[in-house]
C-alpha cells in the first residue's frame, strides 16, 4: 500500500527528472541517490534475489546456462574492455542477422527515431524473429563479464534506453547535421544506474569518419567530473569539447572505430561519452544496456516496462536477466 501510494506521488514529477533541464536544475548525482534509495526499497526483495544469486550461486548458473566458469578472458579494466576475437558466442549469427536488417532498413527513413542522428533499426517483433539479439547478451561468456563488475546478476533495461538496441547514427537523415552537436553527440555520463554496463557490437566497420562512440576511461572520467563539477546543482548534463578540453587533454579521449565483430564493454555511468557526430558513411551498432534490479532513475515509476521473450527451456541466469 504504502509503496503504491509512493508510486502515484513520484510519478508527475518523474519524468522531468530524466531530463537534461532536470539534471542540471537538480543536479544529476542527487536525483540518482535519491532514485537508488528508493528502487532499493522498492524493489528489496529482487535486489536480494540477483545479490544472492551471484554472490552464492555465480558458476553454478554460469554453467548451467552453458558456459564454462572458470575460463573468462575478458576483464573490465578503468571502466572498459574491447574484444576484437570475432569469437564470442553467437557473434556470428548476430552479424548474419543484423545485416540483413541493414540490406532492408539502412538509408530510409521511418518512425523509429531516438535523435534526428540516432535512429533504431529494430523493429516490433523483431528480437522473437532474430534470436540471435538474445542469444549473444545472454551467453555465459558476455554475462560473466557484466556479473563480475556489477557484482550482481544484472537486467536487460526495462525502461530507458531499451536494454537492446540496434541503431543506425546517418547525417544524411539528419536535417541538422550541419549544426551544433547536440544531446548525446555531447559528452556526459549516463544517469540510469550506476554502476552499469553497456554492450556495444560494431556490426560492420567503424570508421573514424562513421561517429564512432568515443570515450574517456573511468580515471579520466573522474578529474574530468572533479574539475567541471559536474553532476552537481546547476551544472550543464551537456559537456561541449571546449569545456571537457579545458579539463583533461584531448589525446586522452578513445573512440571505438572498429572492424567489424569489435564488442566495447563500457560503464557509461562513470565514462564520459558521446557519439553520432557527422557520421558518414553511417554507423550500424548494436547496444545493449545492463543494470542492477534498483535503478538510479526513477524511469519505472512512469515509463511503460519490456519484458524480454524467454524460451520455456531457458536457463535460471536468462530468465534472471529478462525478468
Amino acid at each position: 500500500m504504502l509503496k503504491r501510494l509512493s508510486r502515484k506521488l513520484i510519478k508527475p514529477y518523474a519524468d522531468q527528472w530524466v531530463r537534461d533541464a532536470g539534471l542540471t536544475r537538480w543536479g544529476s548525482r542527487n536525483l540518482m541517490t535519491w532514485a537508488k534509495r528508493y528502487n532499493r526499497w522498492i524493489y528489496s526483495k529482487q535486489r536480494q534475489l540477483h545479490d544472492s544469486a551471484y554472490q552464492n550461486e555465480r558458476d553454478q548458473l554460469l554453467h548451467e546456462n552453458g558456459g564454462n566458469p572458470g575460463s573468462q578472458r575478458i576483464t573490465i579494466r578503468d571502466g572498459w574492455a574491447l574484444d576484437t576475437s570475432l569469437s564470442l558466442p553467437h557473434l556470428e549469427e548476430l552479424l548474419r542477422d543484423t545485416n540483413e536488417i541493414v540490406a532492408e532498413r539502412g538509408g530510409k527513413t521511418h518512425s523509429a527515431v531516438q535523435q534526428p542522428f540516432l535512429r533504431s533499426v529494430l523493429f516490433p517483433g523483431d528480437v522473437e524473429k532474430y534470436p540471435s539479439f538474445l542469444n549473444f547478451i545472454t551467453s555465459s561468456e558476455v554475462l560473466a563479464v557484466a556479473m563480475d563488475y556489477l557484482k550482481t546478476i544484472p537486467v536487460l533495461s526495462m525502461t530507458r534506453p531499451p536494454g537492446v538496441r540496434f541503431m543506425e547514427s546517418n547525417a544524411d537523415l539528419d536535417p541538422g547535421a550541419d549544426g551544433p552537436f547536440r544531446e548525446s553527440q555531447l559528452y556526459h555520463l549516463d544517469i540510469h544506474d550506476t554502476p552499469l554496463i553497456y554492450i556495444l557490437v560494431a556490426v560492420q566497420d567503424i570508421t573514424p569518419s562513421s561517429g564512432p562512440w568515443t570515450f574517456l576511461p573511468d580515471s579520466v572520467s573522474t578529474r574530468a567530473t572533479k574539475e567541471l563539477r559536474y553532476r552537481e546543482k546547476g551544472v550543464s548534463y551537456r559537456v561541449t569539447d571546449e569545456m571537457m578540453y579545458g579539463a583533461i587533454d584531448p589525446s586522452e579521449a578513445i573512440s571505438f572505430a572498429c572492424p567489424k565483430g569489435s564488442v566495447l564493454f563500457i560503464d557509461s555511468s562513470r565514462c564520459f561519452h558521446y557519439g553520432s557526430r557527422n557520421s558518414r558513411p553511417p554507423r550500424y551498432q548494436v547496444m545493449y544496456g545492463l543494470t542492477s534490479v534498483c535503478r538510479a532513475d526513477f524511469s519505472q515509476t512512469f515509463m511503460k516496462t519490456t519484458r524480454y521473450p524467454v524460451p520455456e527451456n531457458a536457463s535460471r541466469l536468462r530468465r534472471l536477466v529478462c525478468q
